[in-house]
């Protein structure tokens, strides 16, 4: 090509390729644009994740664990429900369980769409609700329980107790150690107060302390009404959990 002859693009012959910007053969290699609703099927949901926090102190024995069992065996079916009816979620359990010391049920949090729950049977030791936030504050973080590569919804908390705690002067410290952490800042947060805890200042005091909110901590005074105050504050967590997410 001579020093002054204008390079003309349009007739410039690209060989095997069609086009400069594609760098693609469309006679030998044609390329078909997927359409939306294939390429949606292969998105990941955005995990939400239920935790029910349970109370197996000796005080729980009888009617009251059995009424825990029950609402969450009749909650879950609701949950899955919510999770049919919104494409964007996959809803995750987990359950702490708590005496004298706190442990997982659940070593991960299980999809809901899968989640086999079996009764709590050993009731036993004291309402120690410090080694309860020492537990959801090890898992409530990016490398733990919130991972995600699609992202999470915060996460919903349901505490169940029937007593105020056994560590009235040490707890404290480490309510105020999950405070910091940011999951837990964000999350949507239910308290249910049951029996005994219904009518003690301290128990209700204390759940508010750790909801945030009077108005998320829920009186069950009897048995009879206690599935039904974990079911709605269970459900309407959710929503409010999802939404903020």
């Amino acid at each position: 090509m001579a020093d002054n002859e204008i390079f003309d693009l349009d007739s410039f012959d690209f060989g095997e390729f069609d086009s400069l910007d594609t760098g693609v053969n469309v006679k030998r290699q044609p390329v078909q644009t997927p359409d939306v609703s294939n390429i949606v099927t292969f998105l990941k949901k955005r995990a939400m994740i239920v935790i029910f926090v349970i109370d197996i102190s000796g005080s729980m024995k009888g009617a009251r664990i059995g009424a825990v069992n029950d609402a969450v065996r009749n909650v879950l079916p609701e949950l899955k429900k919510r999770e049919k009816g919104n494409t964007s979620a996959e809803i995750k359990v987990a359950i702490l369980e708590f005496s004298t010391n706190a442990h997982w049920r659940t070593l991960i949090p299980e999809p809901v769409s899968t989640f086999q729950f079996t009764d709590i049977t050993d009731v036993y030791g004291g309402t120690n609700y410090g080694k309860v936030f020492e537990k959801l504050n090890e898992k409530l973080s990016a490398d733990q329980f919130m991972s995600s590569t699609a992202g999470a919804y915060t996460p919903l908390i349901v505490f169940m107790t029937d007593g105020k705690p056994s560590d009235m002067g040490l707890y404290r410290e480490t309510l105020d150690e999950l405070k910091q952490n940011k999951w837990f800042r964000y999350s949507t947060r239910v308290g249910i107060a049951i029996e005994e805890g219904a009518l003690s200042a301290d128990c209700k005091r204390v759940l508010t302390e750790f909801t945030d909110k009077e108005k998320n901590v829920y009186e069950a005074k009897n048995t009879a009404i206690l599935a039904r105050q974990i079911k709605m504050g269970t459900l309407t967590g959710g929503e409010c959990g999802s939404e903020t997410g």
